[in-house]
């Protein structure tokens, strides 16, 4: 089985990604208030691509749902503040964490069905 840094991997990956975004603002293809919410929403996608990774790796198996949690959380916030910034009723904010709540509620109780 070929052995990989996981944390390397995700270091790397979160500074391409603070790169892009970087750049789609010096391009003004985004505006500056927007680099950070999008920077969250992109890392929590990553984070959920790892936390996949983490369970199909048996060994690193034990933090593969903190992983999920993290990442679903970043994708909210993210998203949220971005459709905030993009001029939507910040209301919607309590709306996605509801979500997120539930969400994560959801696959915490099938996460038992699996041990």
């Amino acid at each position: 089985m070929v052995r990989f840094h996981l944390g390397l991997l995700s270091f790397g990956i979160i500074l391409i990604i603070i790169a892009a975004w970087i750049a789609a603002w010096i391009l003004q293809i985004i505006t500056f208030m927007s680099i950070i919410p999008l920077i969250l929403l992109s890392s929590g996608i990553w984070a959920l691509a790892a936390a996949g990774v983490k369970i199909i790796n048996r060994k690193e198996d034990s933090n593969a749902f903190s992983t999920f949690g993290w990442g679903i959380l970043f994708i909210v916030l993210g998203g949220s503040l971005y459709m905030v910034d993009q001029g939507m009723n910040p209301l919607f904010i309590l709306v996605f964490v509801l979500g997120l709540i539930g969400a994560l509620a959801a696959v915490a109780s099938l996460r038992g069905l699996r041990k």
